[in-house]
């Protein structure tokens, strides 16, 4: 044991197809082997290329937990043991968010911790003043059974939701009340998963200035049951700060008004590209297409706003129950270090 500080080393055997594979894993503090383990996969067979252990590799820096993995082999008499080296980052985060645009301000405080208990539990709790108090509680807990993980939400959303009516901006204040129960099985942990969820939904939207808009509706509200389904492929490798490779999600979301009997459903599949260039910037790329069920709803599902999807269009410049938005941002690092960084994008 060094003075400067205690090296622990975490041993593990694997047995795969009738043979043993000793690997081991230096500098882990929080994160467990058992996980990190599950994430790679079993390796299966006793000469692992240079191509396989840089793949198992970077399926360890793709859990986000280090800010450096490299390798080494030690090659005895009786069998080979490869020593993933780790230097785990701080993984429980503060959420602290400002933001104004022109009619727009809200201020978000919570915490991240994306390794609870060193298993990759996954939670988000932040608090959000947007004009009105919201909150939000959400978590996954990974490998539950085999290649199934569990999750829930638990969320709030309130705020001000703008709409003309004969020519004339008229103000809501718009809550959501949302509880949803899912889970996910990975086809191939970090890379390829599908996700299944079911919840309730309480949707309220109350006129600012009932008594000067009679004509208005002063109050809507509706009681929903959802469902919903997320396909995901993530070919993204991340190395500290930055981003190479590509992503994509379909989505399905359904609801069934409980008073009005009516079946609503949205489907919308995001695509992501990102670039690493040699001047510590990322470049990013996002399309969306989406289309919903065309009914006359209070509330379009699609949105372009300059907090919520597009910086720099503006405030809720549109709603709409179809859409096709493409996005390219091109994000400089202006200081880092191991935890931390700073953009400009």
């Amino acid at each position: 044991m060094q003075k400067n500080g205690l090296l622990l080393i975490c041993c593990f055997v694997v047995v795969c197809n009738a043979f043993a594979q000793n690997i081991k894993f230096e500098g882990l503090k929080r994160c467990k082997p058992s996980y990190l383990l599950k994430c790679a996969s079993c390796l299966h067979q006793n000469d692992i290329d240079t191509l396989q252990l840089e793949d198992i590799a970077q399926k360890i820096r793709n859990t986000r937990f280090f800010s450096e993995v490299h390798y080494k082999k030690v090659i005895t008499d009786k069998d080979t043991t490869t020593v993933f080296v780790c230097k785990e980052i701080q993984t429980i985060l503060p959420i602290i968010e400002l933001g104004a645009t022109q009619g727009n301000q809200w201020l978000r405080l919570g915490v991240l911790d994306e390794n609870g208990f060193g298993h990759g539990i996954q939670t988000v709790f932040f608090y959000q003043y947007n004009d009105l108090h919201s909150f939000y509680l959400k978590q996954k807990i990974p490998f539950v059974l085999g290649k199934w993980s569990l999750g829930y939400l638990l969320r709030k959303w309130s705020f001000i939701e703008a709409f003309n009516f004969n020519q004339q901006p008229q103000y809501y204040n718009y809550k959501n009340v949302n509880v949803e129960i899912s889970t996910s099985y990975s086809f191939n942990p970090t890379r390829h998963s599908v996700l299944f969820g079911i919840g309730y939904i309480k949707e309220a939207f109350v006129h600012t200035e009932p008594t000067k808009y009679i004509d208005s509706p002063s109050l809507f509200e509706q009681h929903k049951l959802s469902i919903k389904s997320i396909h995901e492929l993530t070919y993204l490798n991340h190395k500290g700060f930055y981003l190479d490779g590509w992503a994509n999600n379909l989505n399905f979301l359904g609801t069934y008004s409980l008073q009005d009997k009516i079946p609503f459903g949205v489907v919308f599949n995001d695509t992501r590209y990102f670039k690493t260039l040699p001047t510590k910037a990322n470049l990013a790329m996002r399309g969306r297409m989406g289309i919903s069920t065309n009914s006359n709803v209070f509330l379009a599902p699609f949105i372009l706003d300059n907090y919520f999807n597009i910086r720099g269009v503006g405030n809720r410049i549109d709603r709409g129950t179809a859409a096709f938005v493409l996005n390219l941002e091109y994000r400089q690092t202006l200081w880092e270090n191991k935890n931390f960084g700073v953009q400009a994008v």
